[in-house]
């Protein structure tokens, strides 16, 4: 198989079903679907002030750096000023082996290339001007992986929805004895998933033996249109995944995993509030922390960050879901 080709899930599998046992993969289609909903999802998270000049694009790939590789640097340039832009960590670590320095490489104006100090650059230091990082998370990481986690779980569950759409629309279940009856059965299931209402087929390859009928092709297994009809419960699933996903992110809810419908109390309500939060207040801590530093070398810099969520529970066991303000404790 020729690894340049293009293939996609559909030529994957077709080559992979040929061995015992055989992987399944993912609608690449959806799955993409599914990266950009939660990746757009994941953005609402935070509400930034920024520079007039990283307003518009410039922000949607701030963001993108920032949830897809976890960092990105700010350097003062002639041209532009203090911007953003996308870099890699450099060699230099401090005594608690945080690092002390990145690599800014632009592909279309390479006047700003260089190896940035992470603070104000003095007398003697390797590297070429001052510029510091802003991460999102304590690891120096993005948080795609999780986009991607969450992702394929609603492309599988996707797949079986279609699956369950086609087969609500068959109410039997035919079971083949024989070759000839296996291939009678494809031939009606075909019209069937095609959209034809009913299919009609030979007496013949139902009953071979008109006087005995030993020889018996087909089981006719009645079942009701409303016993194969699940897709009302995986859409329900789809919900679940998402409140999960949610909760991974730190996107406020309610969800409770034990699947308790009733009311909560205002204790059990809180707890499960703070689950679902908890991921977004530690990348909040530490986005505050880079912009301090930042601001520590570029202190005119117009930049600030705040939860547009910050969920707490008021008397009664009613949330309470303000605008951020809270979190920072202002």
């Amino acid at each position: 198989m020729n690894n340049y080709a293009p293939y996609d899930f559909h030529d994957i599998n077709m080559a992979q079903a040929h061995g015992q046992p055989n992987d399944v993969y993912l609608n690449s289609a959806i799955f993409t679907y599914w990266c950009r909903n939660l990746f757009q999802r994941l953005t609402s998270i935070f509400e930034w002030t920024v520079p007039e000049t990283w307003e518009g694009k410039p922000k949607d790939l701030f963001n993108y750096l920032l949830f897809r590789f976890g960092f990105c640097g700010v350097i003062d340039t002639k041209k532009y000023g203090v911007i953003f832009q996308p870099c890699s960590l450099g060699e230099g670590r401090n005594i608690f082996y945080q690092p002390s320095n990145f690599m800014v490489t632009n592909a279309w104006d390479s006047s700003i290339d260089g190896l940035y100090k992470c603070g104000i650059k003095q007398e003697g230091d390797e590297e070429d001007a001052s510029g510091q990082m802003i991460f999102l998370t304590p690891d120096f990481t993005g948080v795609w992986d999780t986009v991607e986690f969450y992702a394929a779980r609603l492309s599988f569950l996707y797949s079986a929805i279609n699956t369950s759409l086609l087969v609500c629309r068959n109410p039997r279940i035919l079971g083949a004895r024989s070759r000839a009856g296996s291939q009678a059965l494809k031939v009606v299931q075909d019209k069937i998933i095609s959209g034809d209402p009913f299919a009609i087929i030979d007496t013949k390859v139902l009953y071979p033996d008109a006087k005995t009928k030993e020889d018996v092709l087909f089981d006719l297994s009645p079942t009701s249109a409303k016993e194969n009809y699940i897709t009302n419960m995986l859409l329900a699933d789809e919900k679940t995944i998402l409140k999960e996903f949610d909760s991974a992110v730190g996107i406020a809810n309610l969800d409770s995993s034990d699947g308790k419908k009733e009311r909560l109390v205002t204790s059990e309500a809180e707890a499960q509030l703070q689950n679902s939060t908890a991921s977004a207040f530690v990348w909040f801590d530490c986005l505050k922390d880079s912009i301090s530093k930042v601001k520590e070398v570029f202190p005119e810099l117009d930049l600030d960050v705040k939860l547009r969520y910050s969920g707490s529970m008021q008397e009664g066991g009613e949330m309470n879901v303000s605008n951020g303000d809270n979190a920072q404790g202002n």
